[in-house]
């Protein structure tokens, strides 16, 4: 089961989740819930390029 890995841009630490608890707000952003603030995170998918439908690392 793939897992999604980010930094969190409201503590700044990297928090990870499961792909069944990620929610898809709609086809180009999910939502998910930091492991260490337990802020809601609302992260946009990367729509085009090699990367299309994984979710975009800030770069």
């Amino acid at each position: 089961m793939p897992m999604l890995v980010r930094k969190c841009p409201k503590c700044s630490k990297l928090f990870w989740r499961k792909e069944d608890e990620v929610q898809y707000v709609d086809e180009n952003t999910i939502k998910v819930v930091c492991n260490h603030c337990q802020q809601v995170l609302r992260i946009p998918l990367v729509t085009q390029g090699a990367n299309a439908g994984a979710p975009k690392m800030g770069h």
